[in-house]
């Protein structure tokens, strides 16, 4: 979430895949899905939305306060990317309705 694209679109991608093969495993075996390994209804964007704003940018913004000199073009960066899984969670929520409609 603190890299410029693509980058940190191959680490969403090959992140998210490692949590759905762990939800197929679960449903295999009758277990329940774990959050964010299901793959028919985890949002790649939402989910990309709620790590950046509750784990990474707040990390971010405590090691800002220790090493402020290093912590500006990173924070641009997440803020960045914010901006674009928010872009892009539209965009799923659009492609979602017109699939919906009938």
């Amino acid at each position: 979430p603190a890299k410029p694209a693509p980058v940190f679109e191959e680490w969403t991608d090959r992140v998210l895949e490692e949590f759905f093969a762990q939800g197929d495993a679960e449903a295999k075996e009758n277990l329940p899905i774990s959050p964010l390994c299901d793959r028919k209804t985890t949002s790649r964007a939402s989910s990309q939305i709620g790590f950046i704003r509750y784990v990474v940018k707040p990390a971010f913004e405590l090691l800002e306060q220790i090493i402020p000199e290093s912590m500006g073009e990173i924070l641009d960066q997440i803020d960045s990317n914010l901006s674009y899984w928010e872009q892009a969670l539209v965009k799923e929520e659009v492609e979602k309705s017109s699939l919906d409609e009938p």
